[in-house]
């Protein structure tokens, strides 16, 4: 950096000025300095010696004088190189987005839970199974659910097959040993693919609605602890203790079992 040494009048101390075509990274303009300062264009003229009109032509833009910029830093109680020698006008600001203009954000998907999603087909499949058996058609069935069984929830068909498979096992248990209509389905697996053991049925429905938790062991050593949202034939629907829902599949679940309340 190289120097000019200035004399801006005979009674007051040299001042070293850098020279001016190099200015310092933390130099301000004459504006922000002199609001910083809360003073007016007005006193600082009247501080510095400077007219008004000339302060106000240097904030604007215009090159501050040699003979000037010593007595802009003494009215301001600041180094000759804080000062801007040309003060940088202020960058308009941007103009706002218009509602049509600014990018619309896809809409994120609803967590579908229990209540919300629609049955599964192998629930339906089944429940009509369980009425064909106690001697009921479709549309006893669908009076019963009190709406068309392809608008019911996954939780309203979860409840609905839990009363026909009550009913159905209260039916076989009044009948007499060997009866045709009964006999030959204790203890088997429905022969359907869709269907679900009646025993599965009644145990995971029972700890849906008695809200337990359970530890679910899977094949690969790994267990999941969660609370029953639904179930299917093939899948098991949880909400884990601390996680998001998940769904297993029944193939890789070696045990599962309810958690002992402490």
């Amino acid at each position: 950096m190289t120097y000019t040494y200035d004399y801006p009048s005979e009674d007051k101390l040299p001042v070293w000025l850098p020279h001016l075509s190099e200015e310092s990274e933390m130099a301000e303009n004459l504006e922000a300095l002199r609001k910083k300062r809360n003073m007016k264009v007005g006193q600082l003229a009247a501080k510095s010696g400077i007219p008004t009109k000339q302060i106000v032509a240097y904030e604007k833009g215009e090159r501050i004088k040699v003979a000037d910029m010593p007595k802009l830093a003494r009215a301001l109680f600041v180094d000759v190189s804080d000062i801007n020698w040309v003060s940088e006008k202020p960058k308009a600001p941007s103009p706002q987005k218009t509602a049509s203009q600014q990018e619309a954000k896809p809409a994120q998907p609803l967590k579908r839970t229990p209540a919300s999603q629609p049955a599964r087909p192998s629930q339906i499949q089944h429940l009509l199974l369980l009425a064909q058996k106690l001697g009921e058609d479709e549309g006893a069935v669908t009076n019963k659910a009190g709406k068309p069984l392809a608008d019911l929830s996954l939780a309203e068909a979860s409840a609905l097959l839990l009363t026909y498979n009550q009913a159905w096992m209260s039916y076989k248990a009044s009948r007499p040993p060997g009866d045709p209509h009964t006999s030959g389905t204790q203890g088997r697996r429905a022969t359907t693919p869709e269907a679900v053991d009646r025993f599965e049925l009644t145990y995971l429905h029972a700890r849906q609605e008695a809200g337990d938790e359970l530890a679910f062991t899977l094949f690969d050593g790994s267990v999941w602890h969660g609370r029953i949202l639904g179930f299917s034939p093939y899948t098991i629907t949880i909400q884990q203790t601390e996680g998001p829902e998940t769904t297993l599949q029944k193939l890789a679940i070696a045990y599962y079992a309810v958690i002992e309340k402490a």
